[in-house]
């Protein structure tokens, strides 16, 4: 079903790419009224930038998630899959990951993105706090993580009561060093941490944009799909599952440097599974509401801030991203 998606999409894409030098571009005055929250929108695919312009964004994001059990699926690079039994009844994480993302318009209509991330990671485990035997081990670990690149394209311009739709595939890598044959000590302990899920995984969407000057309303939807992969060394076939996500926010102007943002973000992942049996406590459900701010420090370079709180118990408990993208 999702390589039909996949399939459906990329036609799109080819015949209105095909047609991007005949097709209108937003007017000025619209472009006037979403400038102030433009580059919130920006970072979430909502607004594409020009032909020819080049953004570097380079960018830092805290997380922070404390489970007495965690085995989570899909597509992303901060949160890997484990396999397998885990005596862990307490677990503290402290994840900093460093990215570098470059985005390029290709035409008015067309945009191409590429992020590189760089992870830190801290665990610390707590075993067996029904005895008197109470251990406590720290591990920390850094390392690449998984590549990803995107493709977006801006099918429908607003007019009246329709709203700007900007259309968006992706694909992640399994770069990073991923959660299968990890070095353990002889108590069966991890000693190296994962940077990646270990998997490729693809994805298709699309998001609208509304303009309600002073404010602009955007929602998303997105599928993803992780490449099931015989890893071989004991553990056989796993399929990490397909997760769907969904967004809707707003962001508005204060002035015209200033702007805030609010988003809530739910992603729902179906289970894991392990040589086509179900992996117990791999459904995912993760509820997050994000509130933000960007500054405009100049026309070409702005400063963006971002608070995520977890609503559910799968959701990371708090995430703090921060970027500094610029125009060349």
């Amino acid at each position: 079903m999702f390589r039909i998606f996949i399939s459906i999409l990329c036609i799109v894409f080819f015949i209105a790419f095909s047609s991007s030098s005949m097709a209108q571009t937003p007017s000025s005055e619209k472009k006037e009224k979403e400038k102030p929250a433009e580059q919130i929108l920006i970072e979430k695919g909502g607004v594409l930038l020009s032909r020819g312009t080049l953004q570097i964004e380079p960018g830092l994001q805290y997380s922070h998630f404390s489970r007495h059990r965690i085995s989570i699926s899909g597509f992303t690079i901060l949160e890997a899959i484990v396999i397998g039994e885990i005596a862990v009844h307490d677990l503290k994480r402290d994840i900093l990951q460093a990215a570098l993302t470059a985005r390029y318009g290709i035409t008015s209509r067309f945009e191409a993105e590429l992020k590189v991330p760089y992870l830190f990671r801290w665990d610390r485990d707590v075993r067996a706090p029904e005895t008197t035997d109470v251990s406590e081990k720290n591990i920390h670990d850094s390392g690449i993580g998984d590549i990803e690149g995107a493709l977006y394209y801006h099918l429908i311009t607003a007019k009246g009561w329709v709203p700007d739709l900007i259309l968006n595939v992706r694909a992640k890598a399994r770069n990073g060093k991923d959660p299968y044959g990890l070095r353990t000590d002889a108590q069966g302990s991890l000693e190296e941490l994962p940077m990646g899920n270990g998997h490729w995984g693809f994805s298709g969407g699309f998001t609208v944009v509304k303009v309600s000057d002073p404010a602009v309303f955007f929602g998303s939807l997105a599928y993803f799909w992780n490449v099931r992969r015989n890893v071989g060394q004991g553990i056989g076939t796993i399929d990490p599952g397909d997760s769907v996500e969904a967004s809707l926010g707003v962001a508005y102007a204060l002035s015209e440097k200033f702007s805030l943002s609010t988003q809530y973000q739910q992603r729902i992942s179906v289970r894991t599974k392990q040589n086509g049996q179900r992996v117990p406590g791999t459904f995912i459900n993760a509820g997050t509401i994000f509130l933000g701010g960007s500054y405009n420090i100049s026309k070409k370079t702005s400063v963006n801030l971002s608070v995520g709180l977890g609503l559910t118990t799968d959701a990371p408990d708090v995430q703090v991203v921060w970027t500094v993208p610029f125009n060349l």
